[in-house]
């Protein structure tokens, strides 16, 4: 009964899903996960170029661990190219240098896959540094424009001078009665 677990485990080469990486103790799956919902938020415009590096280098963190205790796992090879292709979609030298160190790394690891063919092929062809894109420069102008704030547009609440309350029927200053 022991040598079969022992095989299995010997050949269940793979994270268990219940490991955790990194400093913020990700799954496998969540690595694959954060990479994807990284790049989408990325494309789309809701994270800027510099908010989707830092987030990156997070999961990165993460990934690294997770290679470095199970470096046969058969899900590596793919994630490390779609975490590629990320940085290769950000501004800057960093992310290109990321991106060069990953695609390295899946050819050097994992020479008979297809993405050690695509990384070979992506490596072959050169990657550009990217420049930062039109559109964020355009969203980190308009964070920093001051608006006109609520309130410096409104009427001053501060108390002012104001005639002293008239008597009231009764007589009394300040008080009123019910008729």
């Amino acid at each position: 009964m022991l040598a079969l677990a022992l095989a299995v485990a010997v050949a269940s080469s793979g994270a268990p899903s219940d490991q955790y990486f990194g400093s913020l103790k990700m799954s496998a799956l969540r690595i694959r996960y954060e990479i994807v919902s990284i790049r989408d938020r990325y494309e789309t415009h809701k994270l800027l170029p510099e908010e989707a590096m830092h987030l990156a280098v997070l999961v990165q963190n993460a990934f690294g661990d997770w290679a470095k205790k199970y470096p046969k796992d058969d899900w590596l090879p793919s994630t490390g190219y779609n975490f590629a292709k990320l940085y290769e979609e950000l501004p800057g030298n960093d992310a290109r240098d990321r991106a060069v160190a990953l695609l390295i790394y899946v050819k050097s690891n994992f020479p008979a896959t297809k993405y050690a063919a695509s990384s070979r092929n992506d490596l072959h062809r050169g990657l550009a540094v990217r420049p930062d894109p039109a559109w964020a420069v355009e969203l980190r102008a308009s964070k920093a424009a001051p608006s006109p704030s609520p309130a410096s547009t409104a009427p001053s609440t501060a108390p002012s001078a104001s005639p002293a309350p008239s008597p009231t029927a009764s007589g009394r200053r300040g008080l009123t009665t019910k008729a």
